[in-house]
């Protein structure tokens, strides 16, 4: 378990600093440049991506951080869900998993299905079998 918390830690670390050396990373070309439209664009692109992956590491900052105070408190590796052991197989793939492969597949199909449903009880109907 210590080894786990190591490699958590470590993995933390990791993130932390590469999140710290995109923010530090000076944005070039913020003066205004003549440079051509596809330069602009493709700089535009570039910050985009950048803020996307930030938004994914802090995503993962958090489950980290879940991971290490679920181990702090004694329930690291029992599922959320069903309660039973994690196997070390899966933590030692995904460190961070807070449920049982069972149960996040069923999460994840409970998921997609609120997704499929329509909102508020509404039925879609197709356009031509409308009745008046």
């Amino acid at each position: 378990m210590k080894s786990q918390k190591e490699m958590l830690l470590r993995m933390r670390e990791d993130l932390v600093l590469g999140i710290t050396r995109r923010s530090r990373t000076p944005a070039e070309g913020t003066a205004p440049d003549i440079g051509d439209i596809l330069d602009s664009v493709s700089e535009e692109r570039t910050r985009e991506l950048d803020m996307i992956l930030t938004d994914r590491e802090k995503k993962k900052l958090l489950q980290l951080d879940d991971a290490i105070d679920r181990m702090e408190e004694g329930s690291y590796g029992n599922c959320e869900e069903c309660g039973v052991k994690i196997p070390k197989g899966r933590l030692k793939v995904m460190p961070f998993a807070k449920y049982c492969v069972e149960c996040q597949e069923k999460l994840e199909r409970d998921e997609k299905y609120m997704k499929d449903e329509p909102e508020d009880g509404i039925k879609k109907v197709p356009a031509g079998d409308v009745e008046e």
